[in-house]
C-alpha cells in the first residue's frame, strides 16, 4: 500500500510539473518586415525589437521580428506565406495571389469595430473567398517631384516646364546652359515593381490611361500606353537619358549632390536633400495629354492564414494591431520612415507643404491597381522598355510583346 501510495505521489507530482511547464511554454511569433531606415538613423531590427520587448512580457512570448530586404520581396512573402516555417504577421505589398490563394487570414472575426473604424482605409482592402477583410491598408503616399530651383534659375527657366514638351525642352536646355543634367530616372532598379512605380505608371495616367479593363484584367495596350511609351523614348532620343540605365538611388545620389535639376522620389528624400543644402521645391507632377497624374499604393499588413494551424491567430492579431497603432506608427514615421498616417488614432505629420500640394490634387492621385501575375508582367514590361531605350523594340512592339508574355506566361 505504501509503494502504491507512494507511486501515485510521484505521478501526480510529475503532472503538476507537466502542467507548471506548460503554462510556462512560451509561443513563437515570427514577423517580416521589410527595411525601411536607409539614412543612418535607428536601425530597423532595433527599432522593431524595441516596440515588441513590453509585448513579449506581456503575452509571455518571444516575437522574432526578421527585416527582409526589398528585392524580391513579393516572392520571398509569396513562397513564405506557404510553407509552415514561415511568417505569422507580414507587410504585404501585392496582394493579389495571396489574396486569391487563401494564404492570409480573415481578420473581420477577430478585430473589434472600433479598431476596424481606425483604419482610414479599411473598406478599400480586398476580401477573400469568405468575404473577409484581409489586410490592414497603408497609405505609401504620392510619389512626388522635386526640382533644384538653383537650377532652373541658372538655366534661364523662370516657370517650372509641367507640360510634356515643355519639360522634353528644359531638360534639353539645362546641360546646355548649366553642365549639369536635366533629369533621371530608375530604369535600372532591381524590380520592375520599383521602376515603373516611379518612371511608368504616373506618366501612364497623365496620359488617360486605365489599368484595368472591365473584366478586372491588366490592358495597357491602348493609345494611353502608346503615348507613354513615346514619351519615355523622347527622353532617349534626345539624350537625356543615356545607355547607362541608372540604378535605383543614382537619380536621387545626383539630386542631392546638386547634379540634377529635376526627380521623382518618395517624399521622404525631402530631409535628405535639405540636409545637403539643396534649394528645391516640390511638383505635384507633369502634366501630360490627359492632365494631370501621380501614383500612390497601399502596402499593408496582415497575418498567414498558417498562423491559425500553429495555435498563433489570436497572438499574430493582437501583434498586428499593435504594429499598426497611431502610437507606434507616429513613432515610426518620425524616427524611421515618414509615411502619411493611416489611421484616426495617429497624429504625426511632416510636411505642411506636401499635404498642401496633395490635398490641391486629390482627383489627379492613382493607385497602382492589383492584378494577376503584377510582379512577373511588371519585370516584363520593364525589361521591354530598356530594349527600347537601346533601340532593340519600338514603343508598339513593347506593348505587344509585353502583353504578349502576360496572355502566353502568365495568363496560362
Amino acid at each position: 500500500m505504501k509503494r502504491l501510495l507512494a507511486v501515485l505521489l510521484c505521478c501526480a507530482l510529475l503532472i503538476s510539473c507537466m502542467s507548471v511547464a506548460a503554462a510556462d511554454e512560451k509561443k513563437t511569433l515570427t514577423v517580416w518586415i521589410p527595411q525601411y531606415q536607409f539614412t543612418g538613423g535607428i536601425p530597423d531590427q532595433e527599432f522593431w525589437d524595441g516596440v515588441f520587448d513590453p509585448f513579449e512580457e506581456e503575452n509571455n512570448c518571444e516575437v522574432k521580428v526578421e527585416i527582409l530586404p526589398w528585392s524580391d520581396y513579393n516572392t520571398t512573402v509569396y513562397t513564405g506565406l506557404l510553407n509552415n516555417d514561415g511568417p505569422d504577421v507580414v507587410y504585404v505589398t501585392d496582394n493579389y495571389d495571396l489574396v486569391t490563394n487563401g494564404l492570409l487570414l480573415g481578420l473581420d472575426g477577430y478585430l473589434t469595430d472600433a479598431e476596424k473604424d481606425n483604419y482610414l482605409l479599411w473598406s478599400t482592402g480586398p476580401v477573400d473567398a469568405n468575404g473577409e477583410h484581409v489586410i490592414v491598408p497603408m497609405d505609401d503616399g504620392v510619389a512626388m517631384g522635386f526640382y533644384n530651383k538653383d537650377i532652373l534659375a541658372e538655366a534661364g527657366i523662370d516657370t517650372f516646364p509641367e507640360e510634356w514638351d515643355a519639360f522634353i525642352e528644359a531638360c534639353k536646355t539645362i546641360p546646355e546652359k548649366t553642365g549639369k543634367q536635366g533629369f533621371l530616372q530608375n530604369w535600372g532598379a532591381t524590380t520592375g515593381t520599383s521602376a515603373l512605380m516611379l518612371a511608368f505608371w504616373p506618366y501612364y495616367f497623365q496620359a488617360g490611361g486605365v489599368m484595368l479593363d472591365e473584366n478586372g484584367q491588366i490592358a495597357i495596350n491602348n493609345e494611353a500606353g502608346l503615348k507613354t511609351l513615346e514619351f519615355l523614348k523622347k527622353f532617349y532620343d534626345e539624350g537625356i537619358f543615356d545607355e547607362t540605365i541608372v540604378s535605383e538611388s543614382e537619380s536621387i545620389e545626383k539630386f542631392a549632390a546638386g547634379e540634377l535639376a529635376f526627380v521623382v522620389a518618395d517624399l521622404n528624400k525631402g530631409k535628405t536633400f535639405t540636409n545637403n543644402g539643396v534649394n528645391w521645391e516640390y511638383f505635384f507632377s507633369l502634366k501630360g495629354p490627359a492632365g494631370y497624374g501621380a501614383r500612390t499604393a497601399t502596402d499593408s499588413f496582415a497575418v498567414a492564414a498558417k498562423a491559425k494551424e500553429r495555435g498563433n491567430d489570436e497572438l499574430a492579431v493582437k501583434a498586428l494591431v499593435l504594429i499598426t497603432s497611431g502610437a507606434v506608427m507616429d513613432r515610426f514615421h518620425s524616427e524611421v520612415f515618414y509615411l502619411p498616417p493611416f489611421t484616426k488614432d495617429s497624429s504625426y505629420t511632416q510636411n505642411e507643404a506636401y499635404t498642401t500640394l496633395t490635398g490641391a490634387h486629390t482627383a489627379d492621385i492613382y493607385v497602382v491597381s492589383e492584378f494577376e501575375g503584377k510582379a512577373s508582367f511588371e519585370k516584363e514590361l520593364q525589361a521591354n522598355i530598356q530594349m527600347m531605350f537601346m533601340g532593340d523594340l519600338t514603343p508598339q512592339e513593347v506593348l505587344d510583346n509585353t502583353m504578349a508574355y502576360y496572355t502566353d506566361q502568365i495568363k496560362q
